[in-house]
């Protein structure tokens, strides 16, 4: 295992190039990143130049793969807690779910797009802000909002 800094990358083939310090700064030939999924279900991330990654290389450090990213004194966790699972943006978009509170927050810097065939919500629903609909909305027993007030 050895730690380096992503130099370059290539996100056409999921690979990086990446730089030990430990071995005069020698850079690697572009190695691939591992994901979680590549087969029928597809998981993609890559890395950032100039992140700290962990490489599994042979004894040569001539062939890998990059392990993954690693936190540092200079780029810290963003939360602190076994009991959260977090994703955090570069705009300030996050989503995290705390599965010791059951909850799942999701802040959105941009648009939020939710595309699907049929969407059911169970449970209260609060709503901060205007409202817009496009299509009748229909209550259980048929009643559209097409009536007046």
């Amino acid at each position: 295992m050895k730690i380096g800094v992503v130099t370059a990358t290539d996100p056409a083939t999921c690979k990086c190039r990446v730089r030990f310090a430990d071995q005069d700064n020698m850079q690697t030939y572009w190695l691939p990143v591992l994901h979680h999924k590549t087969g029928r279900d597809k998981s993609y991330w890559m890395p950032d130049v100039n992140e700290h990654v962990c490489c599994l290389m042979d004894d040569n450090a001539e062939f890998g793969v990059i392990a993954g990213a690693i936190y540092s004194d200079a780029d810290t966790p963003p939360v602190t807690s076994q009991d959260k699972y977090h994703v955090r943006f570069e705009d300030g978009t996050w989503i995290e779910y705390d599965r010791d509170a059951h909850h799942l927050a999701v802040q959105v810097s941009g648009t939020l797009t939710i595309t699907a065939l049929t969407t059911t919500i169970n449970g209260q629903i609060i709503i901060n802000g205007d409202l817009n609909a496009t299509g009748a909305i229909m209550d259980s027993a048929g009643n559209s909002n097409h009536h007046i007030h």
